[in-house]
């Protein structure tokens, strides 16, 4: 019997690209804004290499593009590298043509800078419909990581297929997986716990009873988070709201020491090594 699987992801992108406080930034041209995303992720390198932990970074094309060195070193320490689009736009309101452009130029970016393939995907703010998986499905990718079925919230995409988000792993399209991002159930109550703001704003130690609550239930669990989250450092944006502000902020100054723990405990595999691992094979060229 296969033993339960934690995948920790990382969705890289700098602070500037996080929906949650862009409408608040002082300029919309990412060039004039300090870049974080760099230093953070090193960060993140540097707890996952202490754990000693493998784990799949779903990076922006534009990141690989404007940090080659870095996403190299995340290929040379064993990671999976994984596309997470081009320029972080919401898919789900994008023409299919830009849809089908912010996947290929990312995946092609990052399959330069990395020279390995990218056979995943996760869209920003899981802003998937029908249509982007079409076009997932199209560009040849073989796994999307992007379905979190929490209707609460007003950016998370939604499908109109019946799809199961207590599964693993679904057929979505042909030769397209789709992996959702993990939630915890409460009898008929099903709470997200999958990490980024969950995890933050939740006690550790609560945080972790539902990841072992899960894992003793199901056969993985898909955990997430952004190299920003790490970021006690970082300053907030004038006139932030104060529900986006605690939304973006809060409980950042122990997510190293709690990421650290988590990844202790529960250990970490790469996306890829873990479908392969349970019989799922990757498309041919």
């Amino acid at each position: 019997m296969t033993a339960p699987a934690f995948l920790a992801s990382f969705d890289i992108e700098d602070w500037f690209h996080a929906e949650n406080i862009r409408t608040s930034l002082g300029a919309s041209d990412w060039g004039a804004l300090e870049g974080r995303v760099e230093h953070n992720t090193h960060d993140l390198l540097d707890i996952l290499g202490d754990v000693g932990v493998k784990s799949t970074f779903f990076v922006l094309g534009w990141v690989a593009r404007r940090y080659p060195a870095l996403v190299r070193r995340i290929v040379d320490e064993g990671h999976e590298v994984a596309s997470h689009t081009d320029l972080h736009k919401q898919l789900r309101s994008l023409p299919r043509r830009e849809v089908a452009d912010e996947l290929t130029r990312s995946r092609e970016s990052l399959e330069q800078v990395a020279g390995t393939p990218v056979l995943g995907v996760r869209a920003p703010n899981f802003s998937i419909s029908d249509e982007v998986l079409d076009a997932m499905a199209a560009a040849g990718y073989w796994y999307d990581s992007s379905f979190f079925s929490l209707h609460a919230h007003g950016t998370y995409g939604r499908l109109s297929e019946d799809v199961d988000p207590d599964e693993a792993v679904l057929q979505v399209r042909p030769g397209l997986l789709e992996l959702p991002m993990s939630r915890l159930r409460f009898g008929r109550v099903a709470l997200p716990w999958s990490g980024g703001a969950y995890f933050r704003l939740m006690p550790y130690g609560v945080f972790r009873g539902g990841v072992a609550r899960r894992l003793s239930r199901r056969s993985w669990f898909m955990f997430y988070l952004h190299p920003w989250e790490l970021d006690h450092d970082e300053a907030v944006p004038p006139g932030l709201p104060y529900l986006r502000r605690v939304r973006s902020y809060a409980g950042r100054r122990r997510m190293r020491t709690d990421l650290r723990r988590l990844l202790a405990e529960f250990g970490s595999q790469r996306i890829d090594d873990t479908l392969r691992s349970r019989g799922f094979a990757p498309p041919t060229a």
